[in-house]
């Protein structure tokens, strides 16, 4: 039936072709004409990429077929409207294809194709087995000729300027460049994911560029986390070559999930120093071997062998962590460990500074309290805030600032309120002046017992205040008491520029703060209250500054390498400041060349080459061969071996010479004028090339943080990003976003290294030709006797 069909449909073809029915006998020529009709048209289906440029011909079918006569031709009804937007990129026609059946014969079919326009690539188009997406994704992305697609490398350029960098900047704008800073600007405003979905973004990015098709909330994740271990890998390439500093300290989140938190600190090739988030990874507890685990996979995951600090807090269990790695550290090699770890637990120093003030400050919380409580009154309502800007007013009190509440786990916030405070005291007394008015009467209100803000006793509980005279003079001495230890906390919580070569002056400064306010009430012939409190708190803070710093050895050593390494105080400067607190001149002699002989032996580790590579076979096999020629003339191979090792020996005699000339000369040379805008790096990014080998050591004993301040106010971005709202929230979408908002808002890794020129080479050497010729030898000798 179906062949039946079939022959009745070709009939009726021939018929519409020869209408009349007339038939043509086939000659030998034109059935080889019609023959390779068809082996063209093979070729040219074989040919996918480049077609014929010219349709086929559609008389060769007829040709080769012979005209039958019978039914009427069909009526032709013209061809059919396309209804894809496609098909005004394409034109549709036939190619006849050559096939072979199972017995060995040959046959020709047709089949449907579209050919480009602009290119000639065709594509398969029967309407009832293919589609137009490929047509589609033609013209979109493939089709380089077409007129309305520029190739990315032709895109035009438009030139803006960098409000960051303050320059211009010719910038290209693509969907790969649009949908790179949607991301960007996720991350670094810590904006939630899913707010590409809002209908007022997805306006306004229309009103922008109506091209830019904003993507989903989950298109947005997946390319931040490409993104992300993109970044990470960068930043790994990066590290490789420095000896990092490490801080961490560990956080809870509302999810009740403990992260620890790790940051990297180091200078670079041209000597900007750097911090990086590694990880913000979640914990199972605060165990010192859980933490210490923690540390390990941390570092084996980043490939960072060459660590120098770890700045922790005072917990026990970071000091049995930091014992964990170092164990673990020892196998690495690779000069994993300087000095075998001896130096390498820094303990925080504002933790520390922390603990001495708060013990100082239980002696005067009755002072504080009254303070605080007036201000709360100040700070409660409105009303009230304006009857106390009311009396600033009349007191003539020349202070644009307000008083500010405090957080009474935080002593440095309760030092500036209560330097706020003093400077209102004046209007603090007006207010009290009406002893019927609503502050007299707030503090005789009852008020119940919190910590924490839970109430913890609902009895009655009269509420501190107003304060009195003794109250305020208690914190003017307190403040300017504590004045000393603010600025040193300041100092010693900066991120971005060194503070090891300052550490240990802020320390002593201390000290000495506390044995002076402890000299002045001792010598106070009558004792009041106020002597009093002062006295007990400058000894409770006496007792807890010589629990943690009272003796230098406690202190880690490395903090007075620092001091060294600043070329304003070098060795002098140290020996000058042990003198005045040892009683016995031989026991600062005696400390002095401790740090000297610390600091030689970091120039070992750091001038000592690497450890030579194994021998391998033909190396191995010279070596035989000279082991055998040895043998044979065993006298004349001993003496050569004793030449040798003697001069082995002679090297290594020339090679201390030189170490110890350079840190002897470093230290001999004269001191840099003491300024308070020193900048440390910046010395020594001109004068490394005079000291190669102590630079190395100065870029990473300069990089050390005396304080997790940095990881510490990691926590305040992940409290933020793991907020109430973000709860669901991964841990390991908020370690990526933590990371990668620290690595956007950083400045970039200069991995060049200084390399002097030689007119500054030689500059330098002029003048020290200069300082040397203008010198007399007398002085020489007694610079070089004072260092």
């Amino acid at each position: 039936m179906f062949k039946l069909l079939f022959f009745l449909f070709l009939k009726e073809i021939m018929n519409e072709s020869n209408p009349f029915g007339e038939v043509h006998p086939t000659t030998n020529s034109e059935v080889g004409s019609s023959s390779a009709s068809v082996s063209t048209s093979a070729s040219a289906s074989a040919s996918s990429s480049t077609p014929s440029s010219t349709l086929p011909n559609p008389q060769t079918l007829t040709q080769s077929t012979p005209q039958l006569s019978g039914l009427p031709p069909l009526p032709h009804f013209g061809p059919k409207r396309e209804k894809s937007e496609v098909w005004d990129h394409f034109e549709k026609y036939e190619e006849v294809v050559e096939s072979v059946k199972k017995d060995g014969s040959k046959y020709a079919t047709t089949k449907k194709r579209a050919r480009c326009k602009y290119c000639t690539m065709s594509y398969a188009a029967d309407s009832t087995r293919n589609g137009t997406s490929n047509l589609r994704k033609h013209i979109e992305n493939l089709c380089k000729k077409y007129p309305g697609r520029v190739p990315k490398d032709k895109r035009q350029k438009l030139l803006s300027f960098d409000q960051e960098h303050g320059v211009l900047t010719s910038t290209m704008h693509g969907k790969e460049e649009w949908l790179k800073a949607c991301v960007e600007m996720v991350v670094m405003d810590e904006m939630p994911f899913s707010v590409v979905e809002g209908k007022g973004f997805r306006r306004f990015c229309n009103s922008l560029n109506p091209h830019f098709q904003v993507p989903s909330r989950r298109t947005l994740v997946r390319h931040f986390m490409v993104m992300y271990d993109a970044m990470k890998q960068k930043l790994k390439e990066e590290l490789a070559p420095h000896r990092v500093c490490l801080t961490t300290d560990t956080w809870t989140s509302v999810q009740n999930i403990n992260y620890m938190v790790i940051t990297a600190h180091f200078i670079d090739g041209d000597w900007n120093l750097h911090k990086r988030i590694l990880n913000f990874c979640v914990i199972s507890n605060h165990k010192g071997n859980s933490i210490g685990k923690l540390l390990e996979s941390c570092l084996l995951d980043w490939d960072l062998k060459k660590i120098l600090t770890i700045t922790a807090d005072n917990a026990s269990s970071n000091t049995k962590a930091i014992d964990y790695l170092k164990s673990k550290m020892g196998h690495w090699g690779n000069g994993s460990l300087l000095l075998e770890g001896k130096y390498m637990h820094i303990r925080c120093c504002a933790h520390i500074v922390n603990l001495i003030v708060r013990d100082g400050l239980k002696k005067l919380e009755k002072s504080i309290v009254c303070i605080r409580n007036a201000v709360k009154y100040v700070r409660s309502s409105p009303k009230r805030l304006e009857d106390f800007k009311s009396c600033v007013k009349k007191e003539q009190i020349e202070c644009k600032g307000l008083v500010v509440l405090d957080v009474p786990t935080r002593w440095n916030s309760t030092y500036m309120m209560l330097e706020a405070a003093l400077k209102f005291e004046k209007a603090f007394w007006r207010m009290g002046e009406d002893d019927e008015g609503p502050y007299i009467s707030w503090f005789g209100e009852d008020e119940p017992d919190l910590e924490d803000g839970v109430v913890m006793s609902h009895y009655p509980r009269k509420r501190e205040g107003p304060p009195t005279n003794e109250d305020w003079n208690n914190a003017r001495t307190f403040v300017n008491f504590l004045k000393v230890f603010y600025d040193a906390t300041l100092k010693m919580s900066v991120t971005l520029h060194p503070a090891s070569h300052t550490t240990f002056h802020d320390l002593i400064a201390m000290e000495e703060e506390i044995e002076d306010l402890l000299m002045e009430e001792e010598e106070i012939l009558s004792e009041t209250q106020t002597s009093k409190i002062l006295k007990d708190m400058a000894l409770n803070m006496k007792m807890k500054f010589k629990k943690y710093w009272g003796d230098l050895d406690k202190l880690n050593q490395i903090l007075m390498v620092a001091l060294v390494l600043d070329p304003r105080y070098k060795l002098g400067n140290l020996e000058f400041i042990l003198k005045s607190r040892f009683e016995n001149p031989e026991d600062a002699v005696k400390k002095k060349n401790e740090i000297k002989e610390i600091l030689k032996k970091f120039y070992e580790e750091y001038a000592m080459p690497p450890p030579p590579p194994p021998p391998t076979q033909s190396s191995s096999y010279y070596s035989s061969d000279t082991t055998t020629m040895s043998t044979s003339s065993s006298r004349g191979g001993k003496k050569r071996r004793q030449m040798t090792e003697n001069w082995r020996k002679e090297t290594r005699a020339n090679d201390v010479v030189v170490l110890e000339h350079e840190i002897d000369r470093y230290i001999t040379d004269p001191i840099e004028d003491v300024v308070d805008e020193f900048d440390v790096l910046k010395w020594w990014k001109l004068n490394g090339v005079k000291y190669p080998g102590l630079a190395l050591i100065a870029k990473d004993v300069l990089a050390i943080p005396v304080s997790t301040v940095a990881s510490e106010s990691c926590f305040s971005t992940g409290g933020r990003v793991v907020n109430s709202f973000r709860a669901s929230l991964t841990p390991k979408i908020v370690e990526a976003l933590i990371c990668s908002q620290n690595w956007l808002r950083s400045d970039d890794i200069s991995s060049l290294q200084y390399e002097p020129t030689i007119q500054e080479m030689e500059f330098y050497e002029s003048i020290e030709l200069d300082i040397m010729s203008s010198s007399t030898p007398s002085t020489i000798a007694l610079t070089t006797f004072q260092c």
